[in-house]
C-alpha cells in the first residue's frame, strides 16, 4: 500500500463522517455543507489516484466533479433563497 493509496483510503472515510452529518443534519445549510465537504474530498481522492497510476484522465473527472459541485451548490443556495433563477 502506497502512501497516496492510505491518504485516498483516509479521505474516503472523512468523506464518509461528512456524509453522516448529510443524512442527519438537523438543519438544510448542514447538510449543504456536508455535501460540499464530500465532494472536494473525492475531488481529492481522484487527483490523487491520477497521481498514483499516472492516468491523466482523472484530473478530467476531477475537473468535471467540482464544477458540477460548485454548479449545484449555487443552484441550491439560490433555490432556499427564494430568487428566481435569472
Amino acid at each position: 500500500m502506497t502512501l497516496l493509496t492510505a491518504i485516498s483510503v483516509f479521505l474516503i472515510f472523512v468523506a464518509l463522517l461528512a456524509s453522516y452529518r448529510l443524512f442527519v443534519g438537523p438543519t438544510i445549510y448542514d447538510r449543504l455543507i456536508s455535501l460540499n465537504v464530500a465532494g472536494l474530498v473525492l475531488t481529492i481522492v481522484f487527483i490523487l489516484m491520477s497521481v498514483d497510476t499516472g492516468l491523466g484522465f482523472y484530473v478530467d473527472i476531477a475537473i468535471s466533479f467540482v464544477l458540477l459541485n460548485f454548479i449545484g451548490t449555487i443552484g441550491f443556495a439560490k433555490y432556499l433563497e427564494g430568487d428566481d433563477f435569472e
